[in-house]
């Protein structure tokens, strides 16, 4: 392969059908149009996504999803990095950049470099990430690993505490949940903004996951102290999101009351989570049987700053990390 033959570009509109096609071949699945552009809505600077092509050919992917993130009281413009793969044929006539590599960079200088996305993070698997360890500062921070958390629905307890909550059903578009990460952020010093924008991006809208969303207030209050999203299929009930006031324990309380019967009502053998940055959200959930064990496919995090201002190394054992923040939920 020569260079004259290589070709590396942003996404351009009319690209969707042959990304979404080669994304399908690349992983085996059958993931739709719709599905591709409910995760992927336009932007008016465009889309977080660069392309490799080798005679019109697609060879490489490497995309983004945009979104807010908190470090310590500041925002930052950021991208959780998805979709990523290459094929047979990016890989013929491998040199040490490799053409995979080179759409990558293409991409650190399109959009975090120029500050579309000052912050970068993902969940790569072993072959991306040692790839990207040796050439693509993946380990600007050390990877992350995941707190698992998991239970039989037989293992579930709750204490008389969640009766003085209440719950309900979260709107897609839901205001309260500004007024609620205004309250908790602290709690979640190194975070992704979970306001109702990124509810409404995440968690409404997708043309086939159905995520069960609660707010919780307290008995006699007006105030929201907990939202939680849930996924319930094959076989298992997930928290997918999770975010509540510490100084509320009984509300989680709750939320676990209502993981325990939403796993019953879908007939789910398991109900799990990822909980990292919460060390006492994490001790109360083991106190009622969740226990903690190695994540499936050995999952990790690793995040990329382009802005010489943001000191990556905040992140180092202190990001929050649920189910959301992954794509695959």
């Amino acid at each position: 392969m020569s260079d004259a033959e290589l070709v590396i570009r942003p996404f351009e509109p009319g690209d969707e059908t042959t990304v979404n096609r080669g994304f399908n071949e690349a992983f085996g699945l059958e993931r739709s149009l719709d599905e591709w552009a409910w995760k992927f809505p336009p932007s008016a600077p465009g889309r977080l996504v660069m392309l490799a092509e080798i005679g019109g050919e697609l060879v490489a992917h490497y995309a983004g999803m945009p979104l807010r993130f908190s470090i310590d009281g500041r925002e930052w413009s950021a991208a959780q990095i998805v979709d990523v793969f290459s094929t047979r044929a990016a890989r013929r006539g491998f040199t040490r950049k490799g053409v995979w590599v080179r759409t990558v960079e293409a991409f650190f200088d399109a959009f975090g470099r120029s500050g579309r996305a000052s912050l970068l993070y993902g969940f790569p698997s072993p072959r991306p990430l040692r790839l990207g360890v040796l050439q693509l500062g993946y380990d600007a921070v050390e990877p992350q690993p995941i707190v698992y958390l998991s239970r039989t629905p037989a293992a579930a307890s709750a204490s008389r505490r969640r009766h003085l909550y209440r719950a309900e059903l979260a709107a897609d578009w839901e205001p309260r949940l500004d007024a609620l990460w205004r309250r908790v952020r602290a709690d979640y010093p190194v975070a992704a903004v979970r306001d109702a924008d990124r509810a409404l991006h995440r968690l409404a809208g997708h043309p086939t996951v159905r995520y069960h969303r609660f707010l919780i207030l307290p008995r006699l209050g007006r105030e929201a102290v907990a939202f939680v999203a849930f996924r319930c299929d094959a076989g298992r009930c997930r928290w997918v999101d999770l975010l509540w006031d510490h100084r509320h324990p009984g509300a989680l309380e709750l939320v676990n009351h209502l993981s325990g019967g939403l796993a019953a009502q879908c007939g789910a053998e398991l109900e799990e989570l990822w909980l990292n940055g919460d060390p006492a959200g994490q001790a109360r959930l083991e106190a009622r049987g969740f226990v903690r064990s190695e994540v499936p496919g050995q999952v990790v995090m690793v995040a990329r700053a382009f802005d010489p201002a943001l000191d990556v190394a905040a992140l180092a054992g202190r990001v929050y990390l649920t189910m959301a923040d992954a794509d695959l939920v």
